[in-house]
């Protein structure tokens, strides 16, 4: 009797796994830009389905990749864009760096994603509590120059980033921390934008905002 039991509840919770990763009809129908709005919902509400993130989908996806969307977000350990978006192995072509900054390097890397895997999305993904934006913030009179580090080179690129420039004039950045935010962001898309290889493919450029207190992305 006991070694029923036991089968009987191996075999449900064979089952509940299994449908844990199953991807509802409605999901499948959506545009790129909602999958990823509705992935943040599905997060927030407690709903996560974590799709496609199982041994069958690494099979799936070993002799190819097609990502649908391309995500140049920070390495910010509490910024995960497949967490966040309860997307799988394969859905997202992450690239990060401290600030999310497009270096020729990131640039490359977008136009590969765009050229030979065909992503017709990209996202820019900012976020509050940014070390990178709150140095650039707490900096006075270029003092990050003393320190001769290779962060010093991350401030400096975004205090020259002519949005937040354009942003520090219109209000000062030290009392304007979301602005300064929003203007990385902007930066960003527009180098994107600029990108001849993402004009000729007709790519989508989004850009959005986590918010690491309460887990909800915002597109601006």
């Amino acid at each position: 009797m006991k070694t029923r039991i036991v089968i009987l509840a191996l075999i449900a919770f064979s089952a509940i796994s299994c449908k844990k990763h199953t991807v509802p009809q409605e999901i499948k129908t959506l545009n790129s830009v909602e999958q990823l709005t509705s992935g943040n919902d599905r997060f927030l509400n407690g709903k996560s389905i974590h799709p496609r993130q199982n041994k069958k989908t690494v099979l799936k996806n070993q002799d190819g990749q097609k990502p649908f969307a391309v995500v140049i977000t920070c390495s910010d350990s509490r910024v995960s864009p497949e967490i966040v978006f309860d997307q799988g192995i394969g859905d997202l072509f992450v690239i990060r760096n401290a600030g999310n900054l497009i270096s020729d390097i990131d640039m490359g890397s977008i136009e590969y994603a765009v050229e030979h895997l065909d992503t017709k999305l990209i996202v820019v993904l900012g976020h509050t509590e940014c070390g990178a934006i709150k140095a650039y913030i707490n900096d006075k009179d270029g003092s990050y120059k003393k320190h001769f580090n290779h962060i010093d080179n991350i401030v400096e690129i975004i205090s020259q980033e002519k949005e937040e420039i354009d942003a520090d004039k219109a209000t000062p950045k030290a009392t304007n921390y979301l602005g300064a935010i929003n203007a990385n962001i902007e930066h960003s898309v527009k180098l994107i934008q600029d990108n001849p290889i993402v004009k000729e493919h007709q790519v989508k450029i989004v850009s959005m905002r986590y918010d690491v207190h309460t887990g909800k992305v915002v597109e601006l």
